[in-house]
């Protein structure tokens, strides 16, 4: 089916969830989609009546290929450059593992770097770590030269901050870093499904982010993209039989077989096997719609929000400019876990965070999904107004 003929409504219908709720936290965990669970169900049917048929090399690496298959046409890398990992924090830590080996002596981050990516550069206190200061409502690459000079190993950020839902400008980032022979590293995991990506037009040198979020996939996944120029000389860490090269003689007990030259010398061991297929089937479906169509119709979606919210006087921490932000909105609230409340006993879910709410629509949502928590919050203003 091609992206042409997947509507939105088309997509909605995909989710059950939809039919009694609007869901709003898709930055947390998505929903799981109908063909989604019934990937996860045919291998669970699979394990209760036949489970040899799942431990063979075709359905445990077959799997494993065709997932890093999918996951690299969606951000236009090759399926060689890309490790499954199980989550966005142990992608991180294998990146800034690789990074640091390089001979070079500080990382630049700042606000939106995510904990999973900015604490495995401080674990390793030869790497000295600079923060930026925000400047501004959006983020902008000048306010990274003052930090970024010819002994800095990476700029590290977030794509989407997940605590203000602000957006990089990742090619000005990107061209900022070459110039001092540096690699720009980026936390996509509140981008990835939502947003087109393209890991050579940006100038992106490593990814990292997870597949339980934007790209409708379960927990137990997660991506970590090197580009092939930095896989030449990047080390061997951990290893384990998934990232090997195992000849026709089978596995060798005296020697160690060659590592493999592709990102999956960073895999050692099966990952969650039946979200293999559950993941792929999420990305499956984001590219069925199409992450063009997606951004615009999550755009649309964001601005009537951010607007609502502003009618009402609330103190919206996410940019104004579309160009600035992508499906995370943040609010900040004085009592957050009511509003909270409020919601999810009117059907209505979004989260919670820090001295804020986080509203995340994503391409299968509509206009009365945000009608709805509108109408939420002014209940919940009306409590306030009456001191309640």
């Amino acid at each position: 089916m091609s992206q042409s003929e997947v509507t939105l409504a088309r997509f909605r219908s995909q989710f059950p969830v939809l039919t009694t709720r609007a869901y709003l936290f898709s930055g947390a965990l998505a929903p799981a989609a109908t063909p989604v669970r019934a990937a996860w169900d045919r291998w669970s049917e699979a394990w209760s009546r036949d489970p040899n048929s799942l431990y063979t090399n075709q359905a445990m690496f077959g799997e494993m290929d065709q997932l890093r298959g999918a996951f690299a046409n969606l951000i236009g890398a090759d399926s060689s450059e890309i490790a499954l990992t199980d989550n966005t924090s142990r992608a991180a830590n294998l990146a800034v593992r690789i990074l640091e080996a390089r001979p070079k002596g500080n990382v630049v981050i700042d606000d939106s770097t995510y904990p999973s990516s900015n604490y495995p550069w401080r674990a390793h206190s030869q790497v000295e770590v600079r923060h930026v200061s925000p400047v501004g409502v959006e983020y902008a690459a000048n306010a990274f030269a003052r930090y970024v000079d010819n002994e800095t190993v990476a700029v590290c950020v977030s794509h989407v901050a997940p605590f203000s839902g602000k957006r990089h400008n990742l090619l000005e980032l990107g061209r900022l870093a070459h110039a001092h022979g540096a690699v720009l590293m980026v936390d996509a995991a509140q981008s990835t499904g939502v947003l087109p990506i393209d890991v050579r037009g940006e100038g992106i040198d490593v990814l990292v982010t997870t597949g339980m979020k934007w790209l409708l996939g379960p927990p137990g996944i997660g991506y970590l993209f090197v580009a092939r120029e930095l896989l030449k000389d990047a080390p061997v860490l951990d290893v384990g039989y998934v990232g090997l090269d195992v000849d026709a003689g089978g596995w060798s007990v005296d020697r160690l077989p060659p590592v493999s030259s592709e990102a999956r010398r960073y895999e050692l061991g099966l990952p969650a096997l039946p979200a293999l297929a559950a993941s792929r089937a999420g990305i499956d479906l984001i590219q069925s719609v199409g992450t063009h169509q997606i951004a615009a119709h999550v755009e649309r979606l964001v601005t009537r929000c951010i607007g609502g919210l502003g009618e009402r006087g609330a103190d919206v921490v996410t940019p104004t400019d579309p160009g600035s932000r992508a499906g995370v909105i943040v609010c900040n609230c004085s009592r957050p876990d009511e509003l909270f409340g409020i919601c999810r006993n009117e059907g209505v879910d979004i989260g919670v965070i820090p001295h804020a709410i986080r509203v995340d629509p994503h391409g299968f949502n509509n206009l009365e999904d945000i009608e709805r928590f509108l109408d939420c919050y002014d209940r919940f203003a009306a409590r306030l107004l009456k001191g309640e």
